[in-house]
């Protein structure tokens, strides 16, 4: 399969051969949509299609960077289009950014053929911040509220949306379809024997066991929940294990850094003894190249009157694929309060940039009780004291990541931002 790739915005051109030998097999091309993308048109042709009745038979399938099917593009399609104004055949969706995949499925070769996909964008989508709870409990588990009382609650509090993440359970989706003014979405906390796993956005019960009672491989039940586009978090890492907290703390063989996401941050703020270790080791995980996204977690069961981390989450709608979209990729910053802003060279939490030397560091945190601004590098840590506004060049290398964690008074933590991540070469 011979190719050859273009970009001139805002059209990607791939053109390339397809022999005999590719018959009844399948090949993929990759393509990168940006991030301000709120629609994707696809333009396939190859020739010849057919000599008399014998025909080459091509056709793609699509699919996001969440891995998700976003349609077939058939010997028939004369048009194929992804966004909100979808075509026939394509999904009806705000296209995520990232790295998309074509599979070319080759039915049938009886000739080399010649092709030319042709890509283009529709860029009007505008990113905003939507503050989150992604660990609630209610009465389908051990918490004290109905579905809509949690709701009600958050709501009252600020709060654009929350994953309902009863313990093993999901009865509770059923009311989720009854609450006004704030977006609820189905989780769920799975309890094992080794560990508290958070699962967002699947759309069925995921058990840990088998039928007959014994214990899944945890990377197996990582592979159910992908399956159905959802995420696989670990709750809690280092939390005090059994007797104190039956189950509670993650004692798998499996590394907790290898899943989605790790709450490094559990309950109220004064929690040191559940989380200075889970902040530690994913920093210490950072710095040796991993991209695991940081999230908090109140693990609300009834009314609390401490303040906590809330999850900003950096998305261009409040919905389900886009808020999963944006914890997968660390589009992810934890605050207590919800206006920071924290960019590097232009760029935001969980964004790749370009740097050969140095980058400019802006933020903009107020006057919210800070007495420690840490500013985090794969190889400094800078105690900048107790700025509000942060304006500074950082000397960056390669393979690099930029990140703030901002302390109040006994050191609890105000901020932890997601890292930028920086990569050598010349900015775009």
């Amino acid at each position: 399969m011979a190719t050859e790739y273009r970009e001139v915005r805002p059209v990607i051109v791939i053109e390339g051969r397809l022999s005999v030998e590719n018959s009844k097999k399948v090949l993929f091309q990759e393509f990168e949509v940006p991030e301000n993308a709120s629609a994707v048109e696809l333009h396939f042709e190859y020739a010849p299609t057919s000599i008399g009745p014998i025909q080459n038979h091509v056709n793609l399938l699509i699919y996001d960077s969440m891995n998700r099917f976003m349609g077939r593009y058939d010997r028939g399609t004369t048009q194929f289009v992804v966004g909100k104004q979808a075509s026939s055949a394509a999904q009806k969706a705000l296209p995520l950014p990232g790295k998309w995949r074509v599979y070319f499925e080759n039915h049938y070769l009886f000739t080399d053929v010649a092709y030319r996909l042709s890509i283009k964008f529709q860029e009007n989508s505008i990113w905003k911040n939507y503050v989150g709870e992604l660990h609630t409990h209610t009465v389908h588990s051990d918490g004290s509220f109905t579905v809509k009382e949690l709701a009600s609650y958050l709501k009252n509090l600020g709060f654009d949306f929350f994953f309902l993440t009863d313990h093993s359970n999901t009865t509770g989706w059923r009311d989720l379809s009854d609450i006004e003014g704030i977006s609820g979405f189905p989780g769920q906390e799975l309890n094992t024997f080794n560990g508290h796993a958070l699962i967002l956005g699947c759309n069925t019960f995921i058990d840990w066991k088998e039928v007959d009672g014994t214990k899944k491989d945890i990377s197996q039940v990582l592979h159910t929940v992908h399956n159905q586009y959802g995420l696989m978090g670990v709750a809690h890492p280092f939390a005090f294990g059994d007797p104190l907290c039956v189950g509670c703390k993650w004692t798998y063989d499996f590394d907790p850094f290898k899943t989605d996401f790790v709450e490094v941050w559990n309950a109220d703020l004064s929690r040191f003894e559940l989380n200075l270790e889970a902040v530690g080791k994913w920093i210490e995980n950072l710095k040796r190249g991993s991209r695991i996204t940081a999230t908090a977690g109140r693990d609300l069961h009834r009314r609390s009157e401490t303040d906590w981390l809330k999850t900003i989450v950096f998305a261009r709608e409040l919905s389900l694929s886009e808020m999963l979209f944006s914890i997968k990729f660390g589009r992810v910053m934890l605050s207590y309060v919800d206006h920071i802003s924290f960019t590097v060279a232009g760029k935001e939490s969980g964004q790749v940039l370009f740097a050969n030397d140095q980058v400019h560091v802006e933020a903009s945190i107020g006057k919210i009780g800070q007495e420690k601004v840490l500013l985090i590098t794969k190889n400094d840590t800078r105690d900048l004291g107790g700025v509000s506004e942060i304006d500074i060049k950082v000397a960056v290398r390669e393979n690099d990541f930029v990140m703030l964690i901002v302390f109040g008074r006994n050191d609890q933590p105000l901020v932890i931002t997601n890292p930028v991540f920086v990569k050598r070469g010349d900015p775009v």
